[in-house]
């Protein structure tokens, strides 16, 4: 079992930075989850990142016991300069890898939800909206998620009947898909950013174009080398098996379950037609004894 388990998973050194297993085991590190996190964030917004701190694998609870709850991949908080000004004196920003495409029409409402389960974290009872922190979510996908071969998409609320007038509501959603096209008007930091997100999806050293995708490699090789990583890997790889078998139990169980529905539905329409064509038959014979 073990031995078939290992044909079928991907070596560990061939992994890339956009796998989730690797992106886990490099936010585990405090200093190289952090310094990956600005390199991201400082290139996606074009400007300098501030002081941070981050949670890997942070679950956000749902609303209630019933409620569907999430997990962040990176939840990055930015510290602002406290001014005295009233304003929020952080930003908030998650950083999600993603290589489902098989789900990539769940992207919005997936990015919605999520964001909706982090503002329910930030904004305390009493608390005005003005106090409520920019959240920034940024999905890094190794899949075009809207069809432009586009390297980099935005959504964010307009006042849809007016464009022109501001509409901010502190959202931002950025897409950003590894193998997408810079756009025409590319400065040196979309350059960059390229540069960095085509290692992210193949993180090899044919990829290794810059100071940074260089400084990337040497925290990937870390992170493949620490100590117990291939145990954690094999465990991570079965308990994932052992998830996709349950989905695919529940899911065969599901289907029985439908059609046995169907089944009994049918066999009770069956009895109501032949009850109502004996009914009709008795009818019949009834008028005929009549006349």
């Amino acid at each position: 079992m073990r031995d078939e388990m290992t044909r079928m998973m991907k070596p560990l050194e061939e992994m890339d930075v956009i796998d989730d297993f690797l992106f886990t085991e490099i936010m585990s590190d405090e200093e190289d989850g952090a310094e990956v996190c600005r390199m991201i964030l400082s290139l996606v917004l074009k400007r300098e990142i501030g002081k941070i701190s981050f949670t890997a694998q942070r679950i956000v609870p749902g609303i209630s016991e019933s409620s569907h709850g999430i997990r962040l991949d990176a939840y990055i908080t930015e510290h602002l300069a406290e001014g005295g000004t009233g304003k929020p004196d952080i930003r908030v920003y998650d950083v999600e890898p993603d290589k489902q495409s098989s789900k990539k029409g769940l992207l919005p409402r997936r990015s919605r939800y999520y964001g909706d389960l982090i503002d329910v974290q930030l904004l305390e009872t009493g608390v005005e909206y003005d106090r409520l922190p920019e959240l920034v979510t940024v999905f890094i996908l190794s899949y075009d998620p809207f069809g432009s071969n586009a390297m980099c998409y935005e959504a964010g609320s307009v006042i849809k009947t007016h464009p022109d007038i501001p509409y901010d509501d502190g959202v931002r959603r950025i897409y950003l898909y590894v193998d997408g096209e810079l756009p025409e008007d590319a400065g040196d930091e979309d350059r960059k950013l390229k540069n960095l997100l085509r290692y992210i999806g193949k993180s090899t050293k044919a990829n290794i174009t810059d100071d940074l995708t260089d400084r990337l490699h040497d925290i990937v090789h870390r992170a493949k080398a620490k100590k117990g990583v291939g145990v954690r890997y094999m465990k991570s790889w079965e308990r994932e098996k052992e998830l996709r078998e349950e989905g695919r139990k529940e899911g065969r169980e599901e289907e029985r379950r439908n059609t046995e529905a169907e089944r009994k539905k049918a066999e009770a329409e069956r009895k109501r037609a032949d009850k109502a064509e004996a009914r009709v038959r008795e009818l019949e014979a009834q008028l005929a004894n009549i006349t």
